[in-house]
């Protein structure tokens, strides 16, 4: 596990969009737009249990989080790529965990997209690897 801090870790918890790579059955990579909440030591992202990037983590766990800021002067562009492994939760400590820290970053979560048990799942990924441009 690789530990973010300092100013790595400000600016992933400033974020509100990020980017999630997964691989798909054929060995593409599905990424997608993605919320998310960091709370220090790993990311975690409610979603649909029959999504495409659920489905493709339960094969292989392997995962790659991008989160950038992109401005007309090429000289301030941030970027950071976190790369680890994932753990899917359906229920429990950890699900209410993660549904707790993305109810409190993004508001309109509870009402707009509601995180329910059954329905949803919360990924957790680990960071074994982060790559960082400007941050």
């Amino acid at each position: 596990m690789q530990e973010l801090k300092g100013k790595h870790a400000s600016f992933l918890k400033k974020q509100r969009v990020g980017r999630l790579g997964t691989i798909s059955e054929d060995g593409t990579v599905h990424l997608v737009p993605v919320c998310y909440a960091f709370d220090g030591k790993a990311i975690y992202i409610g979603t649909d249990a029959n999504s495409k990037k659920v489905k493709n983590l339960k094969r292989n766990p392997s995962a790659t989080l991008l989160v950038d800021v992109y401005y007309e002067n090429w000289n301030r562009l941030k970027s950071l790529m976190i790369q680890g492994m994932a753990k899917i939760y359906e229920g429990g400590e950890e699900f209410a965990y993660g549904r707790r820290l993305l109810y409190r970053k993004y508001k309109q979560y509870k009402k707009m997209a509601p995180i329910e048990e059954g329905e949803s799942v919360i990924i957790k990924l680990v960071p074994k690897k982060v790559i960082a441009s400007n941050v």
